[in-house]
């Protein structure tokens, strides 16, 4: 008798397994990912901009998740197989576009573009390619890069706003239901990067100098909209060093220009930019390129505006602002 009631309730507990299978299968039959049907649009973005604009807009309506971790340096960054795997289940995945991301072709052809949409935030803007920054700059690269363009185009706040509004409309169209929430949160972020603006044109309109040094070509955009001249010590990447001729000219234009600061950035440690400002006798100063923010920043809610904030007060500095 006790034989016949194990093999009863092992039935019993099989044929439950089975129905929990089934209603779990049953789930997945829209191909849907389950963050929306809770009600939530489920986003992976890659630079950190991007990120913050996609999780102010949505608002209480979206999860949003970044594929570059924090304190990662996003240039020298490659998609796993894990994050290939995490990246297919969501609604959108927001990218910066415009080269930045050399892996994104390659991300795009494995997925599901009708279950997970791609977005480049580039859409719709003013790009400058490396051979109008070339003839705007002491440039320190020399490679042929054709015509190929800048990716770094948060860094001026009007092409951000640029990028925010592309995203807004992604998620309008994806989530149509909470237009008019996600239209609000875009004009709030729009006004506070309209005065982002201000604040930088105001600022920087007092500038002594106009020449500021970086070590690396992130800020084009930044001193292309605002009447300065940046000169790189590497090129797009952090990872590209010019030739010993081209340090040696670089450290007699800072020298003949006097300026007393190389901006470095908090996510990578440059040598070749160090030997620039001990051979040009400049002090080391902090410039964020705004790519990537590290896990300290995260966790306090630094945004992008507070980012930039931080940089106006480091360009005061660099340009003797009076």
């Amino acid at each position: 008798m006790v034989g016949y009631r194990r093999i009863f309730f092992s039935a019993l507990a099989l044929s439950l397994l089975i129905m929990v299978l089934l209603a779990g299968c049953g789930n997945n039959d829209s191909g849907q990912p389950a963050q929306q049907k809770n009600g939530k649009v489920l986003i992976y973005t890659s630079l950190f901009p991007i990120y913050d604009f996609a999780r102010t807009i949505g608002g209480d309506y979206v999860i949003v998740n970044s594929i570059i971790p924090p304190g990662a340096e996003p240039h020298d960054f490659e998609p796993s197989p894990k994050d290939m795997a995490q990246l297919s289940k969501a609604n959108l995945f927001i990218y910066n576009g415009a080269g930045y991301e050399t892996w994104i072709e390659k991300a795009i052809q494995n997925l599901d573009t009708a279950k997970t949409k791609p977005i480049d935030a580039s859409q719709g803007v003013r790009l400058l390619t490396l051979e109008q920054e070339m003839a705007d700059e002491h440039s320190t690269d020399h490679h042929e890069h054709g015509q190929m363009h800048d990716p770094h185009i948060w860094l001026d706040p009007v092409r951000a706003k640029q990028q925010a509004e592309t995203i807004q409309k992604a998620l309008s169209e994806v989530d149509p239901a909470h237009k008019a929430d996600y239209e609000a949160n875009y004009s709030k972020l729009a006004a506070q990067l309209d005065s982002l603006d201000q604040d930088f044109k105001t600022t920087l309109a007092g500038a002594q100098k106009k020449e500021f040094v970086t070590s690396h070509r992130a800020f084009a955009y930044l001193a292309e909209h605002y009447g300065l001249k940046q000169i790189a010590v590497s090129g797009l990447s952090p990872s590209e060093e010019p030739s010993q001729q081209d340090l040696t000219n670089l450290v007699d234009t800072v020298k003949k220009h006097h300026i007393k600061y190389v901006a470095f950035e908090e996510l990578v440690q440059s040598k070749v930019a160090q030997a620039v400002q001990r051979e040009a006798g400049a002090e080391a100063i902090l410039l964020n390129p705004v790519e990537n923010v590290t896990k300290e920043q995260l966790a306090s809610g630094k945004t992008y505006v507070d980012l930039m904030k931080a940089n106006l007060e480091t360009l005061k500095k660099m340009l003797e602002v009076k």
